[in-house]
C-alpha cells in the first residue's frame, strides 16, 4: 500500500483523482517524465507512471491503493 507520494496540489492527501483532474495543478505530466515518486508502507520506493497510478484499472494498480492488497473495484466511480 502506499504511504507517501508527490503531492500536485500542495496538500498531504494521495488520491485516485484523473490526471487530466490534476493538471490544473500545473504541467504534472513534465515533472520527472511522467511519474510520480511513492514510498509503500513497507519501505520500498518506485516511480510509476502517472497514468498507471491514475488511470489504469488493472488488479495490479489498484491494488496498491489498499491495505489489503486487493483491487476493490466497487471503489471506482461509474
Amino acid at each position: 500500500m502506499m504511504a507517501i507520494g508527490d503531492s500536485f496540489n500542495g496538500t498531504i492527501i494521495l488520491s485516485r483523482v484523473d490526471v487530466i483532474e490534476n493538471e490544473k495543478y500545473g504541467n504534472i505530466l513534465t515533472r520527472h517524465q511522467g511519474r510520480a515518486n511513492v514510498v509503500f508502507c513497507d519501505g520500498h520506493v518506485e516511480s510509476p507512471t502517472l497514468q498507471f497510478l491514475f488511470q489504469d484499472t488493472s488488479d495490479a494498480a489498484l491494488s496498491r491503493w489498499n491495505r489489503d492488497h486487493q483491487p476493490h473495484r466497487e471503489k471506482l466511480s461509474p
